[in-house]
């Protein structure tokens, strides 16, 4: 097929000029000679400009899988992942990614065979590390969200709550506040079939321990489940001890501390102060309001897309890992406003 490089050559003119005649482009200021010479060339060969253009094919959307340890009821009262959830969602349709399945856990009908039929992989909570090894033998396109464990063969999207923990308790440290306590709970990654019997320490208690430790004080600790129930029986374990301020791993933990410290009748913040993480809706409307270190959650699940969107067009890059600012959000749970 003859091109426009092979007019220009034989007219003795450049390719950008056989384009702008041939499309006759009235701004385009040539000598009449030059224009007749080149539509006899182009004639010579029979070419037309938008009948030798190249047709390009349609692009067919890529799909993705999502895997989430999440159900709809741990959603239903944890914003954190629904947030997540909707930055995949937005992020997908934004750049015309079909999410073609978005499977919860436990899930003893999955296969990983399944993952063979995607384009990509987005994994949103923990798993056991052979479940990756198996899904990545199936579909090696594979982006993980919220896992803190040192994993150098998967891109991670992650928070940096160990970063944000260890600089606000520096803040609390220069602010006279030396006896702090935490709540939270331990990592138990997913299989198929549920949770598994594994655990590992939290990023969030793993940051509180180092800090006492370097600080030379004593930690005062409860490490439960994660929800309001566990919240509550936390806090009173903890109450036996004298100290002014604590840690909550997450604002649905921070509920059930609450309705403790009102059975106990002790007041927030004036008896103790309080600091939360994921800064969800709830947050602001606690009574009182409550100070919460904002993950990014959102963005989170965005930048997953973008990353795994990359790896599908970069499958032989190294992966990243990459780590979002959190940033504490000040409430009336706290006396002091540390952005000051």
């Amino acid at each position: 097929m003859t091109g426009i490089r092979k007019i220009a050559r034989e007219a003795g003119v450049s390719p950008a000029s056989v384009s702008r005649v041939l499309s006759n482009d009235s701004s385009f200021s040539v000598s009449e000679q030059t224009r007749a010479r080149i539509k006899k060339v182009a004639a010579k060969y029979n070419y037309h400009p938008h009948l030798n253009m190249p047709v390009t094919p349609p692009i067919t959307p890529r799909s993705i899988l999502v895997l989430t340890t999440h159900s709809l009821e741990t959603e239903a009262h944890d914003p954190y992942f629904i947030q997540v959830h909707d930055g995949i969602i937005q992020e997908a349709s934004k750049q015309n990614i079909q999410i073609k399945a978005f499977v919860r856990f436990p899930n003893k009908a999955f296969q990983f065979t399944d993952a063979r039929k995607y384009d990509g992989v987005i994994v949103a909570g923990v798993f056991t590390q052979e479940f990756y090894a198996n899904l990545a033998k199936n579909n090696p396109h594979i982006v993980l969200i919220d896992d803190y464990r040192y994993l150098p063969a998967y891109d991670i999207i992650r928070n940096s709550y160990f970063e944000a923990t260890q600089i606000v308790l520096d803040q609390l440290l220069e602010n006279g506040l030396n006896k702090i306590a935490f709540i939270g709970g331990n990592i138990h990654p997913m299989n198929n079939s549920g949770e598994t019997t594994d655990s590992y320490q939290d990023i969030r208690a793993k940051a509180y321990l180092m800090w006492t430790r370097l600080h030379n004080i004593s930690p005062l600790i409860a490490l439960n489940g994660w929800t309001p129930k566990d919240g509550f029986d936390s806090m009173n374990a903890l109450l036996k001890d004298n100290f002014q301020v604590v840690l909550i791993a997450s604002d649905q933990l921070t509920i059930g501390a609450y309705r403790a410290l009102k059975q106990h009748q002790l007041k927030v913040p004036q008896d103790l102060q309080i600091i939360s993480y994921n800064d969800s809706d709830i947050a602001e409307y606690l009574v009182p309001s409550l100070s919460s270190i904002n993950p990014a959650s959102f963005s989170m699940g965005k930048i997953a897309v973008q990353r795994l969107v990359h790896r599908l067009n970069n499958p032989n890059d190294i992966p990243i890992h990459i780590n979002l600012p959190a940033k504490a959000t000040w409430r009336e749970s706290s006396e002091i406003n540390l952005n000051q």
